[in-house]
C-alpha cells in the first residue's frame, strides 16, 4: 500500500466519524428539547456538511491516481 492510498482511507474513515458524530449531536440535541435553532443542531449540521464537503474534495483528488 502507498502512502497516498493509506491517506485517502484515513480521510474517509474521519469524515465518516466526522458526519456520525454530527448526526449524534442533532439527535442528542433533539430528543432533549432542542429547537431547529439551537447550537447543537447547528453545530451538528455544520459537522455533517463539512464531512459531506470533505468526502467529496477526497473523492476528486483521488481520483487521479
Amino acid at each position: 500500500m502507498n502512502p497516498a492510498t493509506g491517506h485517502d482511507r484515513a480521510v474517509r474513515v474521519l469524515t465518516i466519524v466526522q458526519v456520525g458524530l454530527g448526526v449524534a449531536i442533532v439527535a442528542v440535541t433533539l430528543v432533549r428539547g432542542g429547537g431547529p435553532l439551537s447550537l447543537g443542531v447547528i453545530i451538528g449540521l455544520a459537522l455533517i456538511a463539512v464531512g459531506f464537503a470533505r468526502w467529496r474534495l477526497q473523492e476528486r483528488i483521488g481520483g487521479d491516481r
